[in-house]
């Protein structure tokens, strides 16, 4: 197999980055060899991953989608990816949630961030990218490749989908049964009330709801509910 993350920064553009995170997911999804693709991602060099600096939507899906591997492989230490090890919390919380720190219920970056992850980090928080990791790790069915031209839209299918199957809201009570995600992160959603707008915007409470909430952990047993929907497959 001919290597997958070219080492040439002049012949690499963030697309390419994209497409080939997508090759590495896919074969991790479905079981196919993967040794020459994590080989190849952990010799890639650094200054290569320079490039998606300059595109927002392909960086947060070339993360995305490296999440989606270390995920799903049995490489319990994480693997290499440009010469760092990592491993898939240190690319959700370093990464993906720009260096905040696990333990800050969102309000805090990580004053512990090392260089590699300074460096990569995402600018922009995106609240979904917390659905997109959960469904990496508890509902892969639910769990695609992201592209770097649909991400958003892709982002926001993994939400909805997710969402759907974990909410409960009991009007008799007016207590919704959330994803224990939003109390360990809240700062990311802006506290109760960005909470409460997030659900309500990706359709899992009723506009009018403003219930009490009660936080449920990730449910094995997700994965079971949701076989019968299809993983996303999409190529640049």
């Amino acid at each position: 197999m001919s290597r997958v993350f070219a080492a040439n920064a002049d012949t690499t553009t963030p697309h390419d980055l994209v497409a080939a995170s997508q090759r590495l997911l896919h074969a991790v999804h479905h079981g196919n060899r993967t040794d020459d693709l994590f080989t190849s991602l952990a010799r890639l060099d650094e200054s290569v991953l320079a490039v998606l600096g300059d595109d927002d939507r392909a960086a947060k899906a070339f993360w995305l989608n490296i999440h989606g591997a270390l995920a799903a492989d049995a490489a319990d230490a994480g693997r290499r990816v440009a010469g760092m090890r990592l491993d898939p919390e240190t690319v959700y919380h370093g990464i993906l949630r720009g260096g905040k720190w696990r333990y800050g219920f969102g309000y805090l970056q990580n004053p512990f961030q090392g260089r590699f992850g300074q460096r990569h980090a995402l600018d922009d928080l995106d609240e979904r990218i917390h659905f997109a990791v959960l469904a990496a790790q508890y509902a892969p069915q639910l769990s695609g490749t992201y592209t770097a031209t649909d991400v958003n839209a892709e982002l926001t299918e993994v939400t909805a989908d997710y969402l759907d199957g974990t909410v409960e809201y009991d009007a008799s009570v007016d207590v919704a049964h959330i994803p224990a995600v939003f109390f360990w992160h809240r700062g990311d959603f802006d506290g109760r009330s960005g909470v409460r707008a997030f659900l309500v915007t990706h359709g899992a409470l009723p506009t009018a709801a403003d219930p009490r909430f009660s936080y449920a952990h990730p449910d094995p047993d997700l994965e079971t509910s949701t076989e019968s929907r299809p993983r996303r497959e999409r190529t640049q």
